[in-house]
């Protein structure tokens, strides 16, 4: 018998997933309902009062899915912890992240937090999209992107002023990413992956 061994261990693949959803846990869920289906427009598909007392809310924006965000009450009053790196974020849930149909719809949801949030906003651009960052009423941070054309390696971003005519926003953009280190159409970067990631889910009957 040798001395050493070296077993051998086959790994097989993981199963194809869709990713569905995300819950948080909320301090007062009356108001964060209302920022979410009133402001952001998702619809509140089933609430109710767990036997222990927790009551939950699910809402989605996406007719294929029951809900894509679950909220639960029980969050402590008190300061959670924060960032050790990146001042002023979450230890744990670094940001939720919505797309839009293109730059125009980006704009015009600016426009709206704007009007109906006292909640910062900073606008900028990952190259391969334009993007805004807010918050929610408790502080989760949220992501708003419109993709680009193009590719660049990440991470990348350059702070943008969505207030300046789109057609100026879209050609600071493309001079910024023409230049930067991986520069290429976004088209080619998706043909790579889907050499790497199956876009069918298999058993999926609402297909």
């Amino acid at each position: 018998m040798p001395d050493t061994a070296t077993a051998s261990t086959t790994v097989s693949a993981a199963p194809v997933m869709k990713f569905s959803h995300l819950g948080l846990v909320v301090n007062d869920l009356p108001m964060m309902e209302r920022f979410y289906t009133g402001v952001l427009g998702f619809a509140l598909t089933d609430k109710g009062t767990t036997g222990i007392g927790a009551t939950m809310a699910f809402m989605t924006l996406d007719p294929d899915e029951h809900h894509q965000i679950f909220l639960v009450d029980g969050r402590p009053d008190e300061d959670l912890p924060t960032s050790t790196i990146i001042p002023g974020s979450s230890a744990v849930l670094h940001h939720l992240s919505f797309r839009l149909g293109g730059l125009g719809d980006l704009r015009a949801m600016y426009d709206r937090l704007t009007d109906e949030s006292d909640r910062a906003i900073k606008t900028a651009t990952h190259g391969i999209c334009w993007t805004m960052y807010t918050t929610d009423p408790e502080g989760n941070e949220l992501e708003f992107f419109a993709d680009s054309p193009w590719y660049c390696d990440q991470p990348f971003m350059k702070p943008m002023d969505f207030r300046m005519p789109e057609d100026e926003l879209y050609k600071q953009t493309e001079d910024m990413v023409r230049v930067a280190p991986g520069f290429r159409p976004y088209a080619d970067f998706y043909k790579d992956l889907d050499k790497q990631v199956p876009r069918d889910l298999p058993g999926d009957s609402r297909a």
